[in-house]
């Protein structure tokens, strides 16, 4: 092939003519040199657009974490402090006299419940949600079983007054028996005392026990408006 040779290109179809194109070697090198830049450069592009992605995610997945954190963070500061409202209104309500000595002396059993946390580890309560109205109490929260098998068992809860009294709530039964493997809902309407004004209603008290009547867990909750 001499230096000024080119190179013949032939397209044909079988309803037209054949059409030739010549292409010099120099033009084809260049030709196949762009297409290997172009094919390199979305290779790369490529490329950082997937770690970009993998980035976002991993990103997104860590704001989703902190959100959760910083709401849970959130709830047991609005739950601590209502604690604390419940302490100085304990310390508030001696009066004196023997009136006021008894319920001094009857005051540190009830709180001590109110502020005694049970988590054997068996079971976790999760986005509790308690909504009081003038009537009755809503009640949402997610049952979470850490135990190697299934468990069974019944609920109890108890409003926590604003001078540190547990008061027991009736709910339907079926609504507070629990029979799961991993996860379980509960969802509840409870009437409030006659006579309980809202402010009256600082938190809940929820305790798991066992079908053998073991308490795995108890903890108090601030209640929303």
């Amino acid at each position: 092939m001499t230096k000024d040779s080119n190179f013949s290109v032939l397209f044909m179809r079988d309803d037209s003519d054949v059409k030739t194109y010549r292409v010099s070697p120099r033009r084809l090198k260049v030709l196949l040199w762009v297409a290997g830049v172009v094919a390199l450069l979305m290779l790369i592009a490529l490329a950082v657009g997937l770690r970009s992605f993998v980035g976002y995610r991993a990103l997104l997945t860590e704001r989703r974490d902190l959100e959760s954190s910083l709401a849970e963070a959130q709830v047991n500061l609005e739950r601590l402090g209502n604690l604390d409202k419940i302490q100085k209104s304990q310390g508030n309500s001696k009066e004196p006299g023997a009136k006021g000595q008894a319920d001094a002396k009857a005051a540190p059993v009830s709180a001590q419940r109110v502020f005694t946390q049970v988590n054997t580890g068996a079971m976790t309560v999760e986005n509790f949600r308690g909504q009081v109205n003038a009537q009755a109490l809503n009640i949402t929260f997610d049952l979470n079983n850490r135990a190697s098998g299934a468990l069974s068992g019944d609920i109890r809860l108890l409003l926590l007054r604003s001078d540190g009294s547990l008061i027991p709530l009736e709910a339907p039964a079926q609504d507070l028996s629990y029979q799961i493997q991993r996860f379980k809902r509960i969802s509840t309407s409870a009437p409030i005392p006659e006579g309980l004004t809202r402010r009256e209603a600082l938190g809940l008290r929820i305790e798991i026990k066992t079908s053998e009547g073991e308490l795995i867990f108890g903890e108090t909750y601030a209640l929303g408006n």
